[in-house]
């Protein structure tokens, strides 16, 4: 079955783009796939801040996938085609290209917050990454503020 990608970081600006995935998929006959990646976490030795809890990636993983479970059953218990859950572990631009990539997706639709200036430089732009690598179409929705 085709799939449509939708990646989420579980917040209100990603759901706005919800909407438009469901309704690509049920355009497609495709199954929509939502994904969510956990960044592994940093260590720099070299700062000197003494003695810091850091979780570990499994522990990571763990709390996303109970996360992934409340907004699946919050937002994607009626989508038609059904849906896929998944977490992934690394950097969000390169894991959802892949990911997409892999499961030869129809689409992969997302927000964009619509950055400009120094706030786009100093948080990047996982959307932006996304549409330059991506080998499918890649539909960005603009979140509303």
């Amino acid at each position: 079955m085709a799939a449509i990608v939708f990646p989420t970081d579980f917040s209100d600006v990603s759901v706005s783009a919800l909407p438009w995935a469901i309704k690509m998929a049920g355009s497609a006959n495709a199954r929509l796939h939502c994904v969510y990646v956990v960044e592994e976490p940093q260590i720099y030795s070299t700062l000197d801040m003494g003695a810091v809890a850091i979780p570990t990636a499994g522990e990571l993983v763990e709390s996303a996938e109970k996360r992934m479970q409340a907004f699946a059953g919050k937002h994607l218990k009626n989508v038609p085609q059904g849906v896929v859950s998944k977490v992934l572990v690394g950097r969000p631009s390169t894991e959802i290209v892949d990911y997409a990539k892999g499961e030869h997706a129809e689409m992969i639709v997302m927000t964009t917050h619509g950055y400009r200036g120094v706030k786009h430089v100093l948080l990047g732009s996982t959307a932006e990454d996304v549409l330059r690598h991506a080998t499918c179409p890649v539909l960005t929705v603009r979140a509303s503020s």
